[in-house]
């Protein structure tokens, strides 16, 4: 199984977070991709803004081409949902630095 989101919003190989799988009481169900704010609008958003940035903003900065093929919102829609399809909250991504980003979280 690849890596996936936690319920909570975390990258994670298995079913959950480690914090959400021991939490007392916590539910085991998952919201779907459009209760957790990525519906069509996003798709359409984040389809848009990889034509315009292809490539890994991340890696770029750090002297490699690496193509992207995730957008990041800089501010997580959990903190400010109202930021969730404004184009200067977003980064263009490689798998490796959009799970990187989430663990610094």
């Amino acid at each position: 199984m690849g890596a996936r989101f936690c319920k909570c919003g975390a990258v994670v190989n298995g079913e959950g977070c480690r914090q959400c799988r021991s939490t007392p009481g916590a539910s085991t169900t998952y919201k779907t991709t459009k209760q957790r704010g990525y519906g069509a609008d996003w798709k359409e958003l984040s389809e848009r803004y990889r034509r315009h940035h292809p490539l890994c903003e991340d890696c770029l900065a750090n002297d490699k081409t690496v193509p992207a093929c995730e957008v990041h919102h800089i501010v997580p829609i959990s903190v400010d949902p109202s930021l969730r399809l404004e184009w200067a909250n977003l980064v263009a991504l490689c798998n490796t630095c959009h799970a990187g980003r989430h663990v610094s979280q």
